[in-house]
């Protein structure tokens, strides 16, 4: 056991210093190469429940189960691209309907992909850990999460491939993620917290086209002993800032 311990850290320390040449923090918005780019078709992928890997992030089911959070942003984000004659896909709605209640389909397959990579980093098998490419132990956010560590795997591509193929060819996904989600009392405050990542994906090579993630709290005053409303945070999340420079979107 001790010998298994001492190789895993010496490894980790081997990918540590291997990555410190690729450090630099990808930023949100539209990424290089994809600047001209205009979807011909947008899958909008029912939303993952997924806590960040890159952060002490976890998700209270309870929340997340009575406040259906998960539909309303689904809801939010089809409502912001309302008015947008450039941009063409098929809603939430229409790819689950088009799945269908079959389990397990090509979203839980896309799921159990995610969970997977992001299990890796919480292993004590060496074999598990070496998965751990050099571009993805210090990533930032999950963006980079997504960058480093998810699109390079064939597993995800050959999902992503997959779902594109069965909807029209779609050239493009749209993923969104509940990363953390939770309810807190501090100081005699009550208040929440919320982080949430969406995506503009390649389906053709899984790479990131565009991507921004948002972590908010909102604190309600100490006179008033109860919880601010989930619908004003998620509001105030996906405003018309949340999705600058995505493509084809014409802003207001």
């Amino acid at each position: 056991m001790f010998l298994k311990k001492v190789i895993i850290h010496f490894l980790v320390i081997i990918i540590l210093s291997m990555s410190c040449q690729s450090s630099n923090t990808l930023p949100s918005g539209i990424q290089t190469g994809y600047e001209a780019i205009n979807p011909a078709s947008i899958i909008a992928v029912p939303v993952f429940i997924i806590p960040d890997p890159s952060k002490n992030s976890s998700i209270d089911l309870a929340i997340l189960n009575t406040h259906q959070l998960a539909s309303k942003i689904e809801n939010k984000i089809i409502l912001s691209f309302k008015g947008q004659p450039n941009i063409n896909g098929h809603s939430f709605s229409a790819v689950s309907k088009f799945i269908g209640n079959k389990s397990p389909n090509i979203i839980d397959d896309l799921s159990n992909s995610i969970k997977l990579v992001s299990a890796r980093f919480f292993s004590d098998e060496a074999s598990i850990r070496t998965k751990i490419t050099s571009s993805c132990v210090l990533r930032k956010s999950f963006l980079e999460f997504y960058s480093y560590c998810l699109a390079p795997e064939k597993r995800w591509l050959d999902n992503l491939n997959l779902l594109s193929s069965q909807i029209i060819n779609a050239d493009s996904a749209l993923l969104a993620f509940i990363n953390n989600i939770q309810a807190d009392v501090k100081d005699g405050s009550y208040q929440i917290t919320g982080d949430f990542s969406v995506l503009l994906v390649d389906t053709n090579n899984g790479k990131l086209v565009w991507g921004n993630n948002v972590s908010l709290t909102l604190t309600n005053p100490q006179d008033k002993k109860s919880f601010p409303e989930w619908e004003d945070l998620i509001d105030k999340v996906f405003n018309n800032e949340f999705w600058k420079n995505f493509p084809g979107r014409i802003e207001k």
